[in-house]
């Protein structure tokens, strides 16, 4: 049973937003600004709650969202770009789920 915590609504809360980008990434242009307004959000998270997520992923993906934002990129190297910040908001869902779910 999930506790109702301010950290497990906070995470499910950004749990519900990486599906959200990861949807709307592959669904909208690129050039949309709200995926840039989760990315500070998903910042602010980790700077929060400190030991909760690999930096790593996050700088990878906020990079990679940066790169698409601007496209100045096309064809299959937009498409890698699209990839990696996919495989980083994966490891910010599985990660979200691990910390809800206490495994």
């Amino acid at each position: 049973m999930i506790q109702p915590t301010t950290f497990n609504i906070t995470t499910l809360v950004l749990l519900s937003l990486t599906v959200w980008v990861i949807v709307t990434r592959y669904r909208t242009k690129l050039d949309s600004n709200w995926p840039l307004f989760y990315y500070v959000a998903l910042a602010g998270y980790t700077g929060k709650f400190d030991g909760t997520m690999n930096p790593v992923p996050v700088i990878a993906a906020t990079a990679m969202a940066l790169l698409l934002r601007f496209e100045f990129l096309g064809g299959w190297v937009m498409k890698a770009i699209q990839y990696v910040e996919t495989a980083a908001l994966v490891y910010v869902l599985w990660r979200c789920l691990q910390l809800v779910l206490g495994v």
